[in-house]
C-alpha cells in the first residue's frame, strides 16, 4: 500500500550527518554509481527517465543531496507498486517494485556503519524485492541456507525451467557495497533467460548478512561458507551436480577463485575481476607504496578528505572485517590472510576472469594479466578484459550487463557443453 512506512526526507538527509558541511570537500563525482543504477534497466531495475529526473536534483560530491534523490524517487516508485498491487496489476506491481528495489539501494551506497537509516534503507530495498519476487512466475523463492551455530545465509533460488528438469546452476555472490537483492541483475536474471537454474546468496561480512548477524564478519576461508551453499543447493532435485558455476562479483572474485582452490564440486568458476590479494588492493586505495611496510600510525598518514572510498573502507569495511575498534594497521594485517598466493595450482576447474579495461591502468593490467595466469589451469579457461570501445569498461562491466551476460553465459555453455 501507498502510505506503508514512509521515509521522511528531513530524516534520510541524517544519513549523512557525519559529512554534513564537508561534502563538496570530497569532491566525489556520482558518475559511477548512476551508471551502475542504469545498468540494471537492462532487467527491469531501472528506468531511465526516472534515473535522469533523479539525477537532476543531485548536486555532484554533495551526499546529502544523493541520498535524498533517490529516497525520493524510490519512495514514489515504491507507491507506485503497492497501488497497482492493490488494484490487481500483478505485472505493473513487480516491475514498479523492481525499480524501486534499485532505488532504495541508491540511497544506502553513502550511508555509515551503525546508522539506523542505513538499515531501514536496506529493509525497504529488500521489502521491494521480494514483493517483486512473488510476482514472477514461477515466484522466486527466499531461501535461508544453514550455516553454523543455528545461523542462515539468504538466498534467493529462480528455477531455470520446469520440475523434474535437471539443468545446470549458477551460484552468484556480490563484493562489498552490494546488496543481495542487487544481484539479481547481474546474473541470475541472465542465467534464467538461458534455462539456469540461479541461487544468488551472501556470506557472512555482506550486507544483509551482516545486518541480520552483526557479530559474523567476512572470513579469508571463503570455501567454508561456500560449501554450505553447496550442500543446499545439491539437494535440489533439478540441479545437474555436474554443471555447477560460481560467480563472483567485485570483491567476490576473491571469495570464488578461492572456494574453488578447496571445493571441487564446482564444475566452473567466473571472477568479475580475479582479486589475488585484498591487502594490497587496500593498501594502494589507502595511498600506500605495496612494495613497502605500512607504518603503524596510519591514523595519522591516511589522507580521507578527498575520497569516500578510502573513506567507506576504513569505515564500513573495516567494521565488516571485524576490526572496527582496531587499528587501521592491524586491519591491513588480517587483510592479509584475503589472498590467493600459493593457492593458484589448486584451482583445477574451468575459470573466466573477466574485467573492465577502466578497473586498471595499463601498466597495472598487464601485471594483473601475468598474475592471473597463474590461475588459469585449465584448458578451457580465459581471460577478457571489456574496452570503453564495447561500452563495458566499468567495475565488473556493470554498464554493459547484457555484454556480461553473454560473454559469461556463452562461455559457460561451452564448458558445460549446452545450448542455450
Amino acid at each position: 500500500m501507498s502510505d506503508q512506512v514512509p521515509i521522511k526526507e528531513e530524516k534520510q538527509e541524517l544519513i549523512f550527518r557525519h559529512t554534513a558541511g564537508q561534502a563538496n570537500r570530497f569532491g566525489t563525482n556520482f558518475d559511477s554509481y548512476f551508471t551502475r543504477v542504469m545498468g540494471r534497466g537492462n532487467y527491469g531495475g531501472s528506468a531511465v527517465g526516472e534515473c535522469y529526473e533523479t539525477a537532476s536534483r543531485i548536486t555532484d560530491g554533495d551526499f546529502q543531496s544523493f541520498t535524498t534523490a533517490w529516497g525520493v524517487t524510490a519512495q514514489r516508485v515504491e507507491a507506485i507498486g503497492w497501488d497497482c498491487l492493490k488494484k490487481g496489476h500483478r505485472v505493473s506491481a513487480r516491475d514498479a517494485f523492481l525499480r524501486a528495489t534499485t532505488y532504495w539501494g541508491a540511497t544506502t551506497m553513502y550511508g555509515t556503519p551503525g546508522d539506523p537509516l542505513h538499515r531501514s534503507s536496506y529493509e525497504r530495498e529488500r521489502t521491494c524485492f521480494r514483493e517483486a519476487a512473488k510476482l514472477f512466475d514461477p515466484p522466486i523463492e527466499v531461501v535461508n541456507i544453514p550455516y553454523e551455530n543455528g545461523r542462515t545465509m539468504p538466498a534467493y533460488y529462480i528455477p531455470g525451467g520446469p520440475e523434474g528438469e535437471r539443468r545446470p546452476t549458477v551460484l552468484v555472490l556480490g563484493g562489498g557495497d552490494s546488496a543481495l537483492e542487487e544481484l539479481y541483475g547481474v546474473s541470475p536474471a541472465g542465467a534464467h533467460r538461458r534455462g539456469y537454474n540461479a541461487l544468488m546468496f551472501e556470506v557472512p561480512g555482506q550486507r544483509a548478512m551482516f545486518f541480520d548477524y552483526p557479530d559474523l564478519f567476512f572470513r579469508p576461508d571463503a570455501e567454508v561458507p561456500i560449501r554450505y551453499v553447496l550442500d543446499y543447493v545439491l539437494k535440489r532435485p533439478e540441479v545437474d551436480p555436474t554443471k555447477i558455476a560460481l560467480i563472483g562479483a567485485s570483491l567476490g572474485g576473491y571469495f570464488a577463485p578461492r572456494a574453488a582452490a578447496f571445493e571441487k564440486r564446482l564444475g566452473a568458476v567466473i571472477a568479475l575481476p580475479l582479486f589475488k590479494d585484498i591487502q594490497e588492493m587496500f593498501i594502494e586505495l589507502l595511498g600506500l607504496d605495496p612494495t613497502k611496510p605500512y607504518p603503524r600510525d596510519l591514523e595519522s598518514r591516511v589522507d580521507m578528505s578527498q575520497s569516500f572510498v578510502r573513506l567507506f573502507a576504513l569505515s564500513d569495511f573495516r567494521a565488516r572485517f571485524g576490526y572496527a575498534n582496531r587499528t587501521y594497521a592491524e586491519w591491513l594485517d588480517y587483510a592479509g590472510k584475503f589472498t590467493l598466493a600459493g593457492l593458484e595450482p589448486k584451482i583445477t576447474c574451468p575459470l573466466l576472469i573477466l574485467a573492465g579495461a577502466s578497473e586498471f591502468d595499463p601498466v597495472r593490467m598487464e601485471k594483473e594479466k601475468i598474475e592471473w595466469k597463474k590461475a588459469m589451469n585449465h584448458p578451457k579457461s580465459q581471460a577478457r578484459v571489456v574496452t570503453a570501445a564495447e561500452g563495458g569498461e566499468g567495475h565488473s562491466l556493470v554498464n554493459n550487463l547484457l555484454l556480461k551476460n553473454q560473454i559469461e553465459m556463452d562461455w559457460l555453455d561451452d564448458v558445460f557443453g549446452v545450448t542455450s
